[in-house]
């Protein structure tokens, strides 16, 4: 028997396994801290193209520091990442949805032209490796204003803190090693709403969009897809995919710290109830 064909004996019992086990859930009860709640506990993992820029001058002063493309310029384009997921559904109305994501892209890049970072100067033609550093933590509730059979509409209120950190080595014949470090944050109140059908099988599809623009301080805007499956009781499959744009201004001035990214990719995870 060759490779192809055990390998599609493999994918077809495990197929087979899950939807009978899909199936044999349906008869079971699910475990229950609170007899009025249901919460899910889980992990993604996620992929995600990474584009956007960021201008770092030393200590916020105008003309110290240059703006940056971290695609052309740094290298960092993909990005590999992970998030602890909380959801629950309170007296059946009432929608809690927490998630920290954490994620470190890096790049090298030969820097094509002169630039400054913080308080170091990366002449033209330094080797540049780039460590972007992303701590990102949502925290959202909702409201089932509007609930019929398999379906609903849940307005949303809510906030997104984002911690990001960018460190820069480069590696002159001239000046030697370089290597700077600088962490900024931004907290951005939200309003959105939340969409969602109810399948067959413990299948689940929700649709989110949350955002807000703060004017002198930047903007935020956060969409995805998801779908779920129930396989067993209090055993979720989690797939989506999701878009998320932040740009912030640590400062009122022209030329300070500002940071501005927006990442694009899917997630897959596993959840599990109580």
């Amino acid at each position: 028997m060759n490779f192809r064909r055990r390998v599609s004996r493999c994918v077809l019992c495990a197929a087979c396994m899950i939807t009978v086990l899909a199936m044999q859930a349906r008869a079971q009860e699910s475990f229950r801290i609170f007899p009025s709640a249901r919460f899910l506990l889980g992990m993604d993992y996620r992929v995600f193209r990474l584009s956007g820029e960021m201008l770092v001058p030393a200590g916020g002063r105008p003309g110290t520091g240059s703006r940056l493309d971290i695609l052309t310029e740094l290298g960092v384009e993909w990005a590999e990442g992970s998030s602890v997921t909380l959801t629950g559904t309170i007296l059946d109305r009432h929608l809690v949805d927490v998630d920290f994501m954490m994620c470190t892209p890096t790049g090298v890049r030969r820097s094509p032209h002169s630039f400054r970072f913080q308080n170091k100067t990366y002449e033209a033609g330094t080797s540049v490796e780039a460590r972007l550093d992303f701590n990102w933590l949502r925290c959202s509730y909702g409201y089932k204003l509007l609930e019929l059979p398999s379906r609903w509409l849940a307005p949303r209120i809510g906030f997104h803190w984002v911690r990001f950190g960018a460190t820069l080595n480069g590696d002159t014949k001239e000046a030697g090693s370089i290597s700077n470090t600088r962490r900024l944050d931004g907290t951005f109140p939200v309003l959105g709403f939340e969409a969602g059908y109810q399948l067959p099988l413990g299948l689940t599809m929700r649709m989110e969009l949350e955002g807000m623009h703060l004017i002198t301080r930047g903007f935020l805007l956060s969409a995805g897809l998801w779908g779920s499956w129930e396989i067993y009781p209090d055993i979720v499959l989690t797939c989506g995919a999701y878009n998320r744009i932040a740009n912030w201004a640590e400062d009122h001035q022209q030329l300070n710290n500002e940071w501005s990214f927006t990442f694009s990719g899917i997630s897959a995870g596993v959840s599990f109830g109580f």
